[in-house]
């Protein structure tokens, strides 16, 4: 589970060519298929299938500030 509840899916800039699908909760059987194709997409193409300003939302490197406030 991460701070703000969304899942993280994103390649590790410090590890080159290790990548992270983690952080799915509850909804990793729902979530599964969607993340397997958007990351597929960025190992083989370097571009995930939903656009880039959405899955900007999944990303590693993302502010978590304040977003265990709004869980509480």
């Amino acid at each position: 589970m991460t701070p703000d509840g969304v899942p993280i899916v994103d390649g590790v800039k410090e590890l080159k060519g290790f990548y992270l699908a983690v952080g799915l909760c509850g909804q990793g059987f729902m979530l599964g298929p969607g993340i397997a194709l958007n990351l597929v997409n960025i190992i083989l193409k370097g571009t995930p299938v939903l656009p880039l300003q959405v899955f900007k939302g999944f990303s590693f490197y993302r502010d978590f500030g304040g977003a265990q406030e709004v869980l509480r």
